[in-house]
């Protein structure tokens, strides 16, 4: 059986950068001031950061249908029989929703894989499902049993600066960010399967600092052996990032733990300043 790998920018990698692993990838869309680019085709996380800076009012939303029809007409004509899919996830996109219906109209059988997140898990998981399906003639049912359990380690925790982009997406009501800002206040957001794929305020202390020495605190809770991979980014705040990577480094001091920028399509909810920390089990 030929099966085709497919992801979307959610995973911080270009449509070039995919296709390397021999996976296909749809671009998300970013509106600027009412005009739609393709995410890291069109607009880079630099353009983002620099429109961040001039308050432009920005949004998300998930592939053109156009792109999404042409791939599934692309992979019928290539001679594929089945789509294994890994996009950003349903709770904060309809992509998943938009790839059932197209392959559903195309007599593509597909099987999409909710990770309850984006980013670095997202990434991960497509090339494992691929590594394991495909070049390792591995038992498809047996894979995917091994990426659930990836996907039930797998935590994202945000904390950011900005609580105007937080008001702006919905996350924070008027007052609340009134009230927030007068005080100091910095919340620590959550996204995983526990939360559904939405992103939960879980808790609200005073300075940045204090949100992620908390944050630190909600890791060694959860990271209990050296398989988990740690990945701290960033939106437009490395001095920070580098600081918390030394902290955690101490905690952690076995776990491989990488640092980045943030990926555009969360980036533009969270706002400048925002660090992030995603974690999870890796499988040999």
């Amino acid at each position: 059986m030929k099966i085709a790998y497919v992801t979307d920018s959610g995973t911080g990698f270009s449509i070039d950068e995919m296709a390397k692993e021999q996976i296909f990838s749809l671009p998300l869309q970013i509106s600027v001031n009412g005009k739609n680019y393709f995410d890291l085709e069109q607009i880079s996380v630099g353009d983002v950061i620099n429109y961040l800076k001039e308050d432009a009012a920005m949004a998300t939303s998930q592939p053109a249908i156009g792109l999404i029809e042409n791939l599934f007409d692309k992979l019928k004509s290539e001679g594929f029989d089945k789509v294994i899919a890994v996009p950003i996830c349903s709770a904060l996109s309809g992509t998943m929703n938009a790839l059932y219906m197209t392959a559903q109209s195309h007599n593509m059988p597909i099987t999409c894989v909710d990770t309850y997140v984006t980013a670095y898990v997202e990434r991960y998981i497509i090339e494992y499902l691929k590594r394991g399906i495909s070049d390792l003639g591995q038992n498809e049912e047996d894979v995917l049993k091994d990426v659930a359990c990836i996907i039930d380690s797998c935590d994202t925790l945000l904390v950011p600066t900005d609580l105007n982009h937080l008001s702006k997406s919905g996350r924070m009501t008027p007052f609340a960010l009134r009230l927030g800002t007068l005080l100091n206040i910095k919340p620590i957001l959550r996204i995983n399967k526990e939360t559904n794929g939405k992103i939960d305020v879980i808790d609200k202390v005073r300075t940045f600092k204090r949100a992620l020495n908390h944050a630190l605190e909600i890791m060694k809770k959860r990271i209990d052996s050296d398989d988990y991979i740690i990945h701290i980014v960033h939106v437009d705040n490395y001095g920070d990032a580098i600081a918390f990577k030394e902290q955690v480094a101490k905690s952690f001091p076995n776990n491989p733990i990488t640092i980045d920028a943030l990926c555009s399509p969360v980036a533009i909810h969270t706002g400048l300043g925002c660090i992030a920390i995603q974690y999870y089990r890796q499988l040999k």
